[in-house]
């Protein structure tokens, strides 16, 4: 058990020489990321029962693992390994340019920070990562490669900051792709289309950047932002799922 002494190591690795499991400590409990080269099944399931093995000698705790664009045949390796599918992400896309935006928004600057992080964990108390965030956890992003004040579109209104849109250009994609990385709407000003608004203020930005095609992230079973994104011309494009399994 982890002690103050010898505190809890924020990475394991599991290897065999050739194929290895990479666990990362989350505040969620430990996400499970495979390199497997040759692909076998058995030996990505062998990895996995290998992780829930190395938790239990410790305290026990909850692992989670993805797979990303699934197939019909994906749950077949988690489910012998002991993990049940409990999240699917979907990914969105649509070509731009969409059609301007009716809120003005201005760039981000670092004295927007407290208000937007505020923001944030009201309009996203219930999910799972973005929920309760600090002003560190935004800082780690800013600090990111991909990251623009001009991409962080700023809705204020009366001096009174009531959302806004993130957004992330792909750089390492060919062509360029923009993501609609995250839309917060203060819940006292939602409504009345401002969060459509603020999605098409991003992507105006995006397709000002001589981007053509733009993504985003959403939970399967979100259904008001899905009807949303229907509406704004995005369609389905892949499915990322997430398993987890407990240790006790």
């Amino acid at each position: 058990m982890a002690s103050e002494d010898f505190p809890q190591p924020e990475t394991l690795l599991l290897s065999d020489g050739t194929d290895s499991a990479t666990l990362l400590l989350t505040r969620n409990g430990w996400k499970v990321e495979l390199n497997v080269p040759g692909g076998k099944d058995e030996n990505k399931k062998r990895l996995l029962e290998a992780a829930a093995q190395a938790i239990a000698i410790d305290e026990g705790g909850r692992l989670e693992y993805w797979i990303e664009s699934i197939q019909d045949d994906c749950d077949q390796v988690p489910l012998a390994a002991g993990y049940t599918p409990y999240r699917d992400l979907w990914r969105l896309t649509r070509p731009l340019p969409a059609q301007e935006s009716r809120l003005t928004t201005r760039s981000f600057t670092t004295d927007d920070l407290s208000e937007i992080v505020s923001i944030n964990n009201r309009a996203f108390s219930w999910h799972p990562e973005r929920s309760d965030q600090t002003i560190e956890d935004f800082e780690k992003n800013m600090q990111e490669s991909w990251f623009n004040p001009d991409g962080l579109r700023i809705w204020e209104s009366d001096g009174i900051i009531k959302g806004f849109c993130w957004t992330k250009i792909h750089y390492d994609l060919s062509p360029l792709k923009g993501e609609i990385y995250v839309v917060a709407v203060d819940p006292e000003f939602q409504g009345e289309g401002s969060g459509t608004e603020l999605v098409l203020a991003g992507l105006n930005w995006i397709h000002s950047n001589n981007i053509n095609h733009a993504v985003l992230y959403v939970e399967s079973d979100n259904h008001p932002a899905n009807r949303v994104y229907s509406a704004l011309g995005f369609s389905h494009e892949i499915t990322n799922r997430a398993y987890e399994r407990f240790i006790r």
